[in-house]
């Protein structure tokens, strides 16, 4: 049986408001009201892309494990339980539970075998009922799922109510007795919890949050009636604070929401029941070193707040606290009133040990072993007094390791599942006549002791007209291993690649670029760009009878270098113009483009405190100006790139957490056109086939996965489905004859698609 209601609730008073914030740079001047475009259709269509075969270092070789949500505890009868996300290389991720009746000895119990969908999601639960609960992502659909288990050996799904399951997008949940509740935010930024109880299922709405703030689920706890959700609540594109929304008859009714905290500066990673109260972990700003340290708070009721005082390692622990570096409680796991959880930071290579015993007092019990990789996270869970196995994992996804920390600080492993690789991707495409060219980047992670570093490798591929990728080789080595790199194409086979290199005699990073006119010939130093330092190119272009480069610079003479938004020019690719900088703050310029009456157009972004607020600036002949629209000058956000055409420049935008479109005809007057909706994406815009494109993702109720954006007019935008895994963003596109190539991560899809041609001015 299935029901709605709405929850009892009081009123939200008022919107938060961080301190700081000012309106974005669509808030003034967005969609003109004549010209408005309509809102995307809510079913997806699909373009007809075509797969294009490329190495196999581009593809995961081993499965992909990523850990899910609670680590369940035995009782009489039913095992340990944790679930990872099992993806095989090319192919989705699927649901998996691994369970033991001892914390020794690990097997897979089959959750869903006729399952084929992609799957991200994990458990929670008590001894009297599991639940297996996320989304699923089968032919461009999002869709919250759960599989419910007495024994946590057999299962089976749930089915939710329709509405709920398409709407809102599951990622907590807590059981209590019998009862299941799932927690998700819709596109619309509803909250709602479902409760699953044996086979009467209901769910409730939340109050509704101001238009320009977000709400994300971070985890929710039960005991008998007693329901608490934990959110993080602020303005969009924002951190937030984290928040509780609490009931305290079976999730019918809500209170208002309550901070955890005033302190802005916290983070949260989870929440359990200990037994007599509730209890969050995360970590807390050390005004010292400004890093995060471990802390927690604990509450009766899920509404008063108190916090802890989580100690820190012993000062000869080799789970060291670095100044800076942020170290973090991981989500608790509770056995007999005792919580356990893992501490973790980016430099370590070990995972540290935490419980709060049911007298409310905490300890550090040991360490992992040296585990190969840098922050090491994951779920731990005693076994006995003296034991307790772990789940760890580097950066919480790729690889998941299962071990057991003892007496006298032992690490001994037992299990593994999947592999920390780090592929190939698509860095960057740039389009050439006939051809493509294809930038890859892969960053190996290399292990020392307890010391790791890592280091980028980057490769040159040209696509051909016959779907054919062919090596570009970089000679001298020194080409591929410069950092932050932008390729420009000219011809048919001009082609300059920019980029900084550290130089160990300076001991400074300088720039760096490569001229090449033939194919298979050796690549030409490009001299000049100035006496500056920290350079980061973010794009080079040939621009009538010019290259144009773009980016960021510093003043090597400088006392106290700042990078400045800066341009430099060439007529060769060869010789190039020192540093042209185009305003005294700090700043940086990410594209260039030309104006429809001539002159040219560098759009960036300028530092202002701690926000950033769009810029741009217009060259008609020798100096650059900056614009003074008001719509650039009222508010923060970014101008990402910029696509020009005959009748003017499309131009890119992100600001609260919002892609938007701008445009211009003459580099003055400046409108904003077009706004993405919640959850989706729109990137760098590029001209195409009678339009435009831009890579990114669309999502709806009905609707979600990685698109092309087209639009004949710059003004009017469609999603076109591009073919995939799972849910998620394609990375570029660019012109290839009449279509594009598209490019996305290969976790998600096919990382190289061709679409043969493609209609901007389709519907």
């Amino acid at each position: 049986m299935t029901r709605t209601r709405p929850a009892g609730v009081a009123a939200i008073v008022a919107a938060l408001v961080l301190a700081g914030c000012s309106p974005g740079i669509d808030e003034r001047e967005e969609q003109p009201a004549d010209d408005a475009p309509p809102a995307a259709e809510p079913a997806l269509r699909a373009l007809p892309a075509e797969s294009i075969e490329v190495p196999g270092e581009w593809y995961r070789e081993d499965d992909y494990a990523g850990l899910g949500m609670d680590f369940l505890a035995p009782a009489e009868g039913v095992p340990f339980a944790f679930a990872l996300n099992v993806a095989a290389p090319r192919e989705p991720a699927h649901p998996q539970v691994w369970l033991s009746d001892d914390g020794f000895g690990w097997f897979r119990a089959d959750v869903a075998a006729d399952y084929q969908g992609a799957f991200t999601g994990g458990l929670i639960g008590n001894p009297e009922v599991s639940g297996l609960a996320g989304v699923s992502y089968e032919e461009g659909t999002l869709r919250s799922r759960l599989w419910r288990s007495a024994d946590r050996r057999e299962w089976h799904e749930v089915e939710l109510p329709p509405e709920f399951a398409q709407t809102f997008r599951v990622s907590a949940g807590a059981a209590a007795g019998q009862r299941i509740y799932l927690a998700g935010v819709s596109v619309g930024k509803e909250l709602a919890v479902a409760i699953v109880d044996g086979a009467d299922v209901e769910y409730v709405t939340l109050p509704p949050i101001a238009d320009r703030d977000q709400r994300l689920v971070v985890d929710a706890a039960a005991f008998d009636d007693s329901v608490v959700v934990l959110v993080q609540h602020g303005e969009e594109g924002a951190a937030g604070r984290f928040e509780t929304y609490t009931s305290d008859d079976g999730g019918a009714t809500w209170s208002s929401p309550t901070r955890i905290t005033d302190d802005p500066d916290i983070f949260l990673s989870g929440m359990a029941w200990t037994g007599d109260r509730f209890l969050v972990t995360g970590g807390a700003r050390d005004p010292d070193t400004g890093g995060l340290l471990p802390a927690a708070w604990t509450s009766e009721d899920g509404q008063r707040w108190d916090g802890e005082l989580v100690p820190p390692p012993p000062d000869d622990s080799v789970f060291y606290v670095a100044e800076g570096v942020d170290t973090v409680l991981g989500r608790p796991a509770v056995r007999d009133g005792i919580a356990f959880m893992v501490g973790s930071n980016d430099d370590s290579l070990r995972a540290g040990f935490y419980n709060r015993n049911a007298a409310g007092e905490w300890a550090f019990t040991g360490t992992s072993d040296l585990l190969g990789f840098p922050g090491v996270g994951g779920l731990t869970l005693s076994v006995n007094p003296d034991e307790q196995v772990a789940i760890l994992s580097p950066f919480g996804a790729g690889l998941a390791v299962v071990g057991v920390h003892g007496r006298e600080d032992a690490w001994r492993e037992l299990e593994r599942s999947g592999a920390l690789e780090q592929v190939a991707q698509v860095d960057s495409a740039t389009p050439a006549p006939r051809h493509m060219y294809l930038e890859t980047l892969r960053v190996r992670y290399e292990a020392d002791g307890p010391e790791f570093r890592s280091t980028p490798e980057r490769a040159l591929w040209q696509l051909t007209e016959d779907r054919s990728l062919h090596p570009i080789p970089y000679e001298p080595p020194e080409v591929a291993e410069m950092t932050d790199t932008v390729t420009g194409a000219f011809g048919q086979d001009d082609i300059v690649l920019a980029g900084s290199r550290f130089s160990p005699t300076r001991q400074r990073v300088e720039p760096r670029a490569w001229f090449r006119s033939v194919l298979g010939e050796p690549w030409e130093p490009a001299g000049g760009f100035g006496d500056v330092i920290d350079v980061r190119f973010t794009a080079v272009h040939r621009i009538g009878e010019e290259w144009v480069a773009s980016g960021t610079s510093a003043d090597a003479a400088a006392e106290e270098p700042v990078g400045r938004p800066s341009v430099w020019t060439s007529g060769d690719g060869r010789g190039w113009s020192d540093a042209i900088i185009l305003d005294d703050d700090a700043g940086v310029v990410s594209d260039v483009c030309a104006l429809p009456g001539g002159g040219l157009l560098a759009v960036g972004s300028l530092d202002n405190g701690d926000v950033r607020v769009p810029a741009a600036w217009r060259n008609t002949g020798e100096e650059w100006d900056r614009a003074t629209a008001e719509i650039l000058t009222t508010g923060v956000g970014v101008l990402t790139g910029c696509a020009g055409s005959g009748s003017g420049v499309v131009i890119g935008a992100s600001t609260g957490g919002r892609n938007i479109v701008l445009r211009t005809e003459d580099g003055i007057e400046f409108a904003g056109v077009f706004r993405t909706g919640y959850g989706s994406s729109m990137g760098r815009p590029v001209p195409v086939n009678a339009g435009y494109a831009a890579p990114g993702r669309f999502t709806s109720d009905d609707a979600s996965g990685p698109v092309v954006w087209l639009s004949a007019d710059g003004i009017r935008w469609t999603p076109w489905r591009i073919p995939s895994h799972t849910d998620g963003i394609t990375r570029g596109v660019q012109p290839f004859g009449d279509g594009v190539v598209v490019t996305m991560d290969s976790e998600v899809g096919p990382p190289v698609q061709i679409v043969q041609h493609v209609d901007p001015a389709a519907e």
